[in-house]
């Protein structure tokens, strides 16, 4: 969630989901967090892909590292 889609929620319906948040066990919380994070990386091969048909395995890794790491952490492990 975003924070305009935070700010743009109704306070009681905040807080009822916040109170969801606190009542979910840790393990779940983290489990969801893990769960959303490989959906987001499977979002970005895909869309690599799409733009760039026939890219290899390792095209697809050096491009989500271009997208998601500093620049010179790219520079030092790719060249």
């Amino acid at each position: 969630m975003d924070q305009y889609e935070w700010q743009r929620m109704a306070p009681v319906v905040r807080e009822k989901y916040l109170e969801i948040l606190r009542a979910m066990p840790l393990s779940k919380r983290l489990q969801i967090a893990v769960e959303h994070s490989q959906y987001i990386r499977d979002l970005m091969r895909s869309g690599i892909r799409s733009r760039n048909p026939g890219i290899s395995e390792e095209g697809v890794r050096k491009e989500m590292a271009r997208l998601t790491l500093p620049p010179d952490l790219v520079k030092k492990v790719y060249g």
